[in-house]
């Protein structure tokens, strides 16, 4: 049962925290689901589709779906490989790197929110014990 509860509870946060997001880019542009691409941009401009799928852990259809969205709103341009056509690589606009900077801001926030009321002890344990189950999960994958 405890299992249950863990999976609801990780589910419960990422859902919570997509809604957060939500709300408070909504002046940008940005869909919840969509703040998460462009810091992976910005650090890595020019990562392929695939390179962003295996980074958030998302189906390739709705990382394509995304970056869509994205790019219609002008936070990013695609262009195919000249290496392997096959790739297409994705790099952030002017749009996007003026975003940026909220949307860290806004990560952090909502950080700051959820760990509201745990003491430093406490944060520093959860964040260690998600890290090796995140890293595990990656592993398991």
């Amino acid at each position: 049962m405890k299992q249950q509860h863990l999976m609801r509870n990780i589910n419960t946060i990422s859902r919570c925290a997509a809604l957060y997001r939500e709300e408070h880019l909504k002046e940008l542009g940005l869909s919840g689901w969509q703040a998460p691409y462009i810091p992976e941009i910005i650090r890595e401009p020019g990562i392929t589709q695939d390179g962003l799928s295996q980074k958030l852990h998302v189906n390739r259809s709705n990382v394509t779906r995304q970056l869509t969205m994205l790019e219609d709103n002008g936070f990013i341009s695609r262009v195919r490989s000249e290496s392997d056509r096959r790739q297409i690589r994705v790099y952030p606009t002017k749009k996007a790197e003026e975003a940026y900077p909220r949307i860290r801001e806004v990560f952090k926030e909502w950080r700051e929110l959820l760990f509201d009321g745990l003491g430093e002890a406490e944060r520093d344990m959860l964040e260690d014990v998600l890290e090796r189950l995140a890293a595990r999960a990656e592993e398991l994958r």
